[in-house]
């Protein structure tokens, strides 16, 4: 037998399996896009940081290039004044104004070592290099003072170029660094986000794994109990509960259904068990009674053979008295005969009225009325009190045309039998709510106790219906048709004090209309 367990109520609080899912799509999306934002910040200030100092580093060598540019054009003019005298004091003026300013740049974007040095030598250069300039403008007729004047100028520039050429190299090699730093950083960064990339992949894949299995376990653990029950491979399972979602909710319901399933196998084996003895007494019961029967049409027949041999053999030497009594015993032998072959008759309509017929909606008054006429006259000839008791205008009743008259008859003709001289026997009909009940009642010799619970089964005897030679099948075949009609039929009795045999059939009997078939 399943163990019962409390009933497993589901509510919001309960971790559903829509959450697990999300959960499972939630996770691996968030670590994506944690690993996606710590890229973005990382190469951003990778870019930002590189992006600065290349800045700095192009604006140099660019100030220096127009440094230099600057610088070989006064060296050019000069060589041009020397020849042609064209250079003017304008021009002096334009040249060496830009330098100045150029220099401060290059002083407001150092970034690398030495770079300082270098460029505060530019400026103590540049110093020397402005008076020469100017004085080399005053003297340039003096060809004496000029030529002297020319070649510290050359040699001067020459300096100045050479330091310039050499913050242009500092620059460029900066930049070289840096761009192969930022490489390194950027190839770095890229195994680290793919390093991380593939962690949360191998993560998201464990995950997933893990808590899929934990939704699918329980699942095919069901499935897998289910199977076994398909199969019919021992008893009714009880199922773990290993989660508190929609699957440990359908796994308990199971275990409920499990638990009423193995009740109900339980109460149709223990139903197939007493209908499996119900028929083997009923065959012991069926081989008893047709051994019975076998005697009880031997006896009589015997009884009469040999009275009616006697008659025609002796009937000259027979008193009257004697004939008298052969006759009679005759007689009571031909009615134990007339018993014993209307029970082989009942055994005829047992089996034939299993199957239920056609319903028709009739007056069941005048139905009791017709079917005891016949009835009246043997209950006249017994001196017996006979009263039916019919509630006025009841209402019409489907009812079997045949079979149903056929009840009263049999249950108003026992009681008739069965009651002495002087008795009563009464039929009373009402209705109460959707049932019409009918209730048979005698003053005869009453039924034992004993006898009472298997008074319906087939083929049961008891003391009063041997003494009569009947062995009977009447009140089987009764109830078997009250039934038909959707109803139930009990009895009560008393030794010596009488019978009383009630049975009822709803009133909306065609509703069993739909479910009879004709014969």
């Amino acid at each position: 037998m399943v163990s019962k367990q409390p009933g497993y109520i589901m509510n919001t609080k309960i971790f559903s399996i829509k959450t697990k899912f999300f959960i499972i799509i939630l996770i691996p999306a968030l670590i994506l896009l944690f690993v996606i934002y710590l890229d973005y910040v990382h190469l951003s200030s990778l870019g930002s940081s590189a992006e600065r100092i290349l800045s700095k580093n192009y604006k140099s060598i660019q100030t220096a290039q127009q440094i230099r540019q600057l610088m070989d054009e006064n060296r050019n003019q000069i060589l041009m004044a020397l020849f042609q005298d064209t250079l003017t004091a304008q021009h002096d003026f334009m040249l060496n104004r830009n330098i100045p300013s150029l220099l401060t740049i290059c002083r407001d974007n150092i970034t690398e070592a030495g770079e300082k040095e270098i460029i505060d030598k530019l400026t103590e250069t540049y110093k020397k290099y402005n008076p020469l300039f100017s004085g080399f403008m005053e003297n340039r007729k003096n060809s004496i003072g000029v030529n002297k004047q020319f070649y510290e100028f050359l040699s001067l520039t020459a300096s100045f170029i050479s330091d310039l050429n050499y913050l242009v190299l500092i620059n460029e090699k900066a930049m070289e660094t840096a761009e192969q730093q930022t490489k390194f950083i950027a190839t770095k960064a890229l195994r680290y986000s793919m390093g991380l990339l593939l962690a949360a992949m191998l993560f998201t894949i464990i995950f997933s794994y893990i808590l899929s299995s934990k939704v699918s376990r329980p699942l095919t653990k069901l499935a897998r109990s289910l199977a076994k029950i398909k199969e019919g491979k021992g008893a009714y399972p009880q199922i773990q509960i290993t989660s508190h979602d929609e699957i440990g909710f359908l796994t308990s319901e199971f275990n409920r259904l499990f638990e009423r399933l193995e009740i109900y196998d339980q109460l149709t084996a223990d139903k197939l068990t007493a209908e499996k003895l119900k028929v083997r007494q009923a065959e012991e019961a069926k081989a008893h009674f047709i051994a019975d029967l076998s005697h009880q049409l031997k006896t009589p027949m015997t009884s009469l053979s040999m009275s009616v041999g006697v008659l025609s053999e002796k009937a000259n030497r027979l008193s009257k008295e004697k004939k008298l009594k052969l006759l009679k015993t005759a007689r009571e032998d031909c009615f134990r005969l007339s018993a014993l072959i209307n029970e082989l008759v009942d055994i005829a309509k047992l089996e034939g009225w299993l199957r239920p017929r056609a319903k028709e909606r009739l007056d069941i008054g005048k139905v009791i009325h017709e079917c005891l006429r016949p009835i009246k006259n043997q209950a006249e000839e017994r001196k017996i009190h006979l009263k039916i008791d019919i509630e006025p205008e009841l209402p019409f009743i489907a009812i079997d045309s045949l079979r149903f008259p056929w009840v009263i008859t049999n249950l108003i003709g026992n009681a008739i039998r069965y009651t002495d001289q002087g008795g009563r026997v009464t039929l009373k009909v009402d209705k109460h709510g959707s049932r019409l009940y009918f209730r048979c009642i005698d003053t005869g010799t009453g039924i034992e106790k004993k006898y009472l619970p298997k008074i319906f089964d087939r083929f049961t005897q008891f003391s009063e219906r041997e003494k009569s030679g009947a062995i009977g099948l009447g009140l089987a075949i009764v109830k078997e048709i009250i039934e038909q009609h959707g109803g139930d039929i009990t009895v009560e009795s008393e030794v010596n004090q009488g019978t009383t045999f009630t049975f009822w059939v709803p009133v909306g009997s065609e509703e069993f209309n739909e479910k009879s078939t004709p014969d």
